[in-house]
């Protein structure tokens, strides 16, 4: 009799012992399941940088490509109205019948004309002695007081970066390189350069006022 009790005694500590730990197991196994061991931790930030130099690259192509875009933008403004302003002038050369002024002059560095021109401010006449010239790989703008050439009043600069500038001129047959100061306004300009790499060529008729 006694010995079954012992016998029993032994199990049911065995049986209480097994649950005990098992339990423990289970605890120990649900705690360690919570964390994150270490080669997955640096998999994870090995994997965040890879992402990050992706985006960085990305944005920095993107901005560069940006100031690309801008910088070409503003150069295609700044011939745009360059070529915008002469054409306009060059279609309102006048020839004072009265003598005030000379006539259409040519020299290899630019042409100098009499215009009827709105680029003007409000107290000054439409009619203006005007200079295109190209000097030093800049396209400048010269305005002259009447009959004082030597003295320039006003000057601006249309482009920088000029390259390989040429006046042509038609005299009603066929484009010449040359005009003769003393002769009539051509009857129409051909004005060619390079600019930022673009060869800018444009031809424009003249109408001669008299």
């Amino acid at each position: 009799m006694n010995v079954r009790r012992k016998t029993l005694d032994v199990r049911r500590k065995t049986r209480r012992f097994a649950i005990s730990k098992s339990s423990d197991v289970s605890r120990l196994t649900f705690h360690v399941s919570q964390g994150f061991t270490l080669i997955e931790i640096l998999v994870a930030i090995t994997i965040l940088s890879i992402v990050m130099s992706i985006l960085y690259g990305t944005f920095s192509t993107s901005s560069a490509n940006a100031k690309i875009v801008e910088e070409r933008s503003n150069e295609l403004s700044s011939l745009s109205g360059a070529v915008d302003i002469i054409s306009q002038e060059i279609r309102g050369v006048y020839s004072p019948s009265d003598g005030s002024s000379e006539g259409f002059l040519w020299k290899e560095e630019g042409i100098t004309f009499t215009a009827m021109t709105p680029f003007v401010k409000d107290d000054e006449p439409l009619i203006q002695r005007i200079s295109y010239i190209f000097n030093e790989g800049k396209l400048l703008r010269k305005t002259f007081k009447a009959g004082l050439e030597a003295e320039t009043k006003g000057e601006s600069l249309l482009l920088d970066g000029v390259k390989d500038p040429s006046f042509s001129f038609y005299d009603g047959k066929e484009w010449v390189k040359e005009w003769p100061s003393a002769k009539d306004i051509p009857s129409g300009i051909k004005v060619a350069f390079s600019y930022k790499g673009r060869d800018v060529e444009t031809v424009i008729p003249t109408i001669s006022k008299k």
